[in-house]
């Protein structure tokens, strides 16, 4: 009686199997993504906008979320799980440019609406230095540089970027030196150590 019970549950289950639909949340009921109304069974009409926005801390405004990178990371992994997109004015390191089409994508449901990131920088640089046959680099930076465009370690992720695409191009060759490494009474030397023997130009003449 028992094994009867078991296989007519799992009939009725079969035959009233909830449809859904596998995303980055495992299984979700059917919806239509369009709705944003949505009546309860007593007829109470709620309706919802399930978005986050992040925007960089500005004194213009009266209520505003700090520096956006140091949060960014964090949130844009994590709404994918909520069904929420992420909209953002901030993003502009190499990994938030990358495919978001695809619940495995890192920052899927992410959409920056900047019009220029790290990216567009590295490509533009590249670009120039194959333009001109140019295929040795040396990356001099301050860590936290620039720090009021996207916060602390702006100039950091920047070069991070940069890298990323001289990577890809094999003729071009690179070294980086952070400047807030040493004080500045030492950069005439460390420019020398880091710049001056390895990417200064050749002389053939000796006086």
């Amino acid at each position: 009686m028992g094994s009867c019970k078991i296989v007519m549950l799992a009939m009725f289950w079969l035959m009233h199997r909830v449809g859904g639909k596998v995303t980055c949340r495992e299984v979700q009921l059917h919806r239509d993504c369009e709705t944003l109304c949505s009546t309860s069974r007593n007829g109470t009409v709620s309706c919802e906008l399930r978005v986050a926005v992040l925007l960089p801390a500005d004194p213009k405004f009266d209520i505003s979320l700090p520096k956006v990178l140091p949060v960014l990371a964090v949130v844009g992994r994590v709404v994918k799980f909520f069904g929420a997109p992420l909209i953002t004015t901030g993003g502009f390191t190499f990994d938030f440019t990358e495919k978001k089409v695809e619940c495995k994508d890192e920052y899927f449901m992410t959409t920056r609406i900047g019009n220029l990131a790290f990216r567009d920088i590295a490509e533009f640089f590249v670009t120039i230095m194959n333009r001109y046959n140019w295929h040795k680099v040396h990356l001099v930076y301050a860590t936290n540089g620039q720090s009021q465009v996207a916060g602390r370690h702006t100039c950091q992720l920047m070069m991070k970027s940069m890298v990323e695409f001289i990577k890809k191009d094999h003729h071009i060759t690179y070294g980086t030196f952070d400047v807030e490494a040493t004080t500045p009474n030492d950069y005439p030397e460390a420019l020398r150590d880091h710049v001056g023997s390895s990417y200064g130009g050749e002389c053939n003449f000796i006086h």
